[in-house]
């Protein structure tokens, strides 16, 4: 499911909470918790969980997916996935300029 991670770390942050007591309370792993904030991605589970401790419901908490593609995921992306994206394109870029003058 889709969810708002602002509005999730918002919500905890306004309780004082770190990720691990975050954790702790709903009965879901530290990992989980970083993730979902991360990259607004959770499980039904996940997201019941978080309504449950916020008193909210399950539809407070989610967002369309237009809402979603919206925000810039290039921020959320590792250096390490930005550095296989390029040489990925620029791999490709290449074998295809040597195809063509290969074909030439």
């Amino acid at each position: 499911m889709l969810v708002d991670s602002q509005k999730l770390k918002t919500l905890r942050l306004a309780k004082n909470w770190t990720q691990q007591h975050l954790a702790q309370v709903c009965d879901l792993s530290m990992r989980t918790i970083q993730r979902v904030e991360k990259d607004g991605v959770a499980s039904n589970e996940t997201v019941a969980a978080y309504a449950a401790i916020f008193e909210l419901t399950v539809a407070d908490l989610l967002v369309t997916v237009e809402a979603y593609e919206t925000v810039d995921r290039k921020e959320t992306l590792s250096k390490k996935t930005q550095a296989i994206m390029a040489f990925l394109f620029f791999g490709g870029f290449t074998a295809g300029i040597s195809l063509t003058l290969w074909l030439i």
